[in-house]
Protein backbone atom coordinates (compact mmCIF):
# COMPACT_ATOMS: atom_id res chain seq x y z
CA UNK A 1 0.00 0.00 0.00
CA UNK A 2 1.52 3.39 -0.98
CA UNK A 3 2.56 5.70 1.84
CA UNK A 4 -0.05 8.32 0.97
CA UNK A 5 -2.85 5.79 1.57
CA UNK A 6 -1.62 4.83 5.05
CA UNK A 7 -2.62 8.18 6.50
CA UNK A 8 -6.34 7.36 6.18
CA UNK A 9 -7.17 4.48 8.50
CA UNK A 10 -10.27 2.40 9.28
CA UNK A 11 -12.17 5.38 10.67
CA UNK A 12 -12.51 6.56 7.06
CA UNK A 13 -14.01 3.30 5.79
CA UNK A 14 -17.67 2.58 5.15
CA UNK A 15 -19.59 -0.64 5.76
CA UNK A 16 -18.07 -2.22 2.64
CA UNK A 17 -14.49 -1.60 3.78
CA UNK A 18 -13.75 1.15 1.25
CA UNK A 19 -13.14 4.84 1.73
CA UNK A 20 -16.30 6.85 2.46
CA UNK A 21 -17.32 9.57 0.08
CA UNK A 22 -16.33 12.94 1.55
CA UNK A 23 -19.05 15.51 2.03
CA UNK A 24 -17.10 17.95 -0.13
CA UNK A 25 -17.21 15.42 -2.99
CA UNK A 26 -20.99 15.25 -2.77
CA UNK A 27 -21.21 19.05 -2.63
CA UNK A 28 -18.94 19.23 -5.68
CA UNK A 29 -21.30 16.93 -7.56
CA UNK A 30 -24.24 19.16 -6.63
CA UNK A 31 -22.41 22.25 -7.91
CA UNK A 32 -21.38 20.57 -11.15
CA UNK A 33 -24.79 18.95 -11.75
CA UNK A 34 -26.84 22.07 -10.98
CA UNK A 35 -28.26 22.22 -14.53
CA UNK A 36 -29.69 18.71 -14.15
CA UNK A 37 -30.96 19.50 -10.65
CA UNK A 38 -32.73 22.64 -11.91
CA UNK A 39 -34.18 20.59 -14.77
CA UNK A 40 -35.56 18.02 -12.30
CA UNK A 41 -37.10 20.74 -10.13
CA UNK A 42 -38.65 22.37 -13.19
CA UNK A 43 -40.08 19.04 -14.34
CA UNK A 44 -41.44 18.29 -10.87
CA UNK A 45 -43.14 21.69 -10.67
CA UNK A 46 -46.73 21.20 -11.68
CA UNK A 47 -47.56 24.90 -11.96
CA UNK A 48 -47.90 25.90 -15.62
CA UNK A 49 -47.66 29.63 -14.90
CA UNK A 50 -44.26 29.43 -13.18
CA UNK A 51 -41.24 28.96 -15.39
CA UNK A 52 -38.37 27.91 -13.15
CA UNK A 53 -36.04 27.47 -16.11
CA UNK A 54 -36.42 31.14 -17.11
CA UNK A 55 -35.07 32.22 -13.72
CA UNK A 56 -31.73 30.48 -14.33
CA UNK A 57 -31.41 30.41 -18.12
CA UNK A 58 -32.37 33.21 -20.51
CA UNK A 59 -32.42 30.98 -23.59
CA UNK A 60 -32.86 27.30 -24.33
CA UNK A 61 -29.40 27.30 -25.90
CA UNK A 62 -27.81 28.29 -22.56
CA UNK A 63 -29.66 25.48 -20.84
CA UNK A 64 -28.57 22.86 -23.37
CA UNK A 65 -24.94 24.04 -23.23
CA UNK A 66 -25.07 23.77 -19.42
CA UNK A 67 -26.42 20.23 -19.72
CA UNK A 68 -23.63 19.31 -22.13
CA UNK A 69 -20.98 20.78 -19.85
CA UNK A 70 -22.37 18.88 -16.85
CA UNK A 71 -22.48 15.57 -18.73
CA UNK A 72 -18.96 14.63 -17.58
CA UNK A 73 -20.01 15.11 -13.97
CA UNK A 74 -23.17 13.13 -14.68
CA UNK A 75 -21.10 10.16 -15.86
CA UNK A 76 -18.99 10.35 -12.69
CA UNK A 77 -22.14 10.59 -10.57
CA UNK A 78 -23.66 7.52 -12.22
CA UNK A 79 -20.50 5.46 -11.73
CA UNK A 80 -20.35 6.70 -8.12
CA UNK A 81 -23.91 5.50 -7.53
CA UNK A 82 -22.83 1.96 -8.49
CA UNK A 83 -19.97 1.94 -5.96
CA UNK A 84 -20.92 -1.15 -3.93
CA UNK A 85 -19.80 -4.79 -3.81
CA UNK A 86 -22.38 -6.15 -6.25
CA UNK A 87 -21.50 -3.63 -8.98
CA UNK A 88 -20.31 -4.83 -12.38
CA UNK A 89 -16.57 -5.50 -12.46
CA UNK A 90 -15.95 -3.38 -15.54
CA UNK A 91 -16.77 -0.21 -13.54
CA UNK A 92 -13.73 -0.62 -11.27
CA UNK A 93 -11.09 0.51 -13.79
CA UNK A 94 -13.37 3.32 -14.96
CA UNK A 95 -13.82 4.62 -11.40
CA UNK A 96 -10.08 5.29 -11.07
CA UNK A 97 -10.27 7.99 -13.74
CA UNK A 98 -13.56 9.70 -12.74
CA UNK A 99 -11.70 12.62 -11.19
CA UNK A 100 -10.78 13.93 -14.63
CA UNK A 101 -14.30 14.23 -16.10
CA UNK A 102 -15.18 16.20 -12.96
CA UNK A 103 -12.18 18.50 -13.44
CA UNK A 104 -13.04 18.93 -17.14
CA UNK A 105 -16.66 19.76 -16.33
CA UNK A 106 -15.57 22.31 -13.73
CA UNK A 107 -13.09 23.95 -16.14
CA UNK A 108 -15.62 24.12 -18.97
CA UNK A 109 -18.30 25.45 -16.63
CA UNK A 110 -15.94 28.11 -15.32
CA UNK A 111 -14.99 29.13 -18.87
CA UNK A 112 -18.69 29.28 -19.81
CA UNK A 113 -19.47 31.55 -16.83
CA UNK A 114 -16.53 33.83 -17.58
CA UNK A 115 -17.74 34.07 -21.17
CA UNK A 116 -21.19 35.04 -19.86
CA UNK A 117 -19.64 37.73 -17.66
CA UNK A 118 -17.71 39.02 -20.66
CA UNK A 119 -20.92 39.24 -22.71
CA UNK A 120 -22.34 41.77 -20.25
CA UNK A 121 -19.01 43.68 -20.16
CA UNK A 122 -18.12 42.29 -16.73
CA UNK A 123 -20.98 44.05 -14.94
CA UNK A 124 -21.38 42.56 -11.49
CA UNK A 125 -23.95 39.78 -11.32
CA UNK A 126 -24.38 38.05 -7.96
CA UNK A 127 -25.52 34.69 -9.40
CA UNK A 128 -22.56 34.52 -11.79
CA UNK A 129 -20.14 35.63 -9.06
CA UNK A 130 -21.41 32.97 -6.64
CA UNK A 131 -21.18 30.27 -9.30
CA UNK A 132 -17.63 31.32 -10.24
CA UNK A 133 -16.52 31.20 -6.60
CA UNK A 134 -18.14 27.78 -6.13
CA UNK A 135 -16.50 26.42 -9.28
CA UNK A 136 -13.08 27.73 -8.24
CA UNK A 137 -13.57 25.98 -4.88
CA UNK A 138 -14.60 22.73 -6.65
CA UNK A 139 -11.54 22.87 -8.92
CA UNK A 140 -9.23 23.55 -6.00
CA UNK A 141 -10.76 20.70 -4.02
CA UNK A 142 -10.61 18.20 -6.90
CA UNK A 143 -6.98 19.00 -7.67
CA UNK A 144 -5.57 19.38 -4.15
CA UNK A 145 -7.38 16.78 -2.03
CA UNK A 146 -5.15 13.86 -1.07
CA UNK A 147 -8.13 11.94 0.27
CA UNK A 148 -9.79 12.00 -3.16
CA UNK A 149 -6.80 10.12 -4.60
CA UNK A 150 -7.49 7.33 -2.12
CA UNK A 151 -11.22 7.56 -2.70
CA UNK A 152 -10.92 7.21 -6.48
CA UNK A 153 -8.45 4.34 -6.24
CA UNK A 154 -10.70 2.28 -3.95
CA UNK A 155 -13.56 0.04 -5.08
CA UNK A 156 -15.56 -2.48 -2.99
CA UNK A 157 -14.63 -6.13 -3.40
CA UNK A 158 -17.33 -8.59 -4.34
CA UNK A 159 -18.30 -10.61 -1.25
CA UNK A 160 -18.46 -13.80 -3.34
CA UNK A 161 -14.84 -13.29 -4.47
CA UNK A 162 -13.56 -13.05 -0.88
CA UNK A 163 -14.86 -16.49 0.12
Amino acid sequence: MPKRFKQFGPEYWDKYGVYRAPIAFNLSLIVLLRAYIIWIFAAASMQPDSNIMAIFYQTKNEFFVSLAIASGALIAGVVYSFRRPNAPRWLKPIWRFMKWPLVASACLDLAWLIWHAQQVYYQFSAPIAVQIVLLIWVLWYLLKSRYLDCFFSDWPQDEKQER
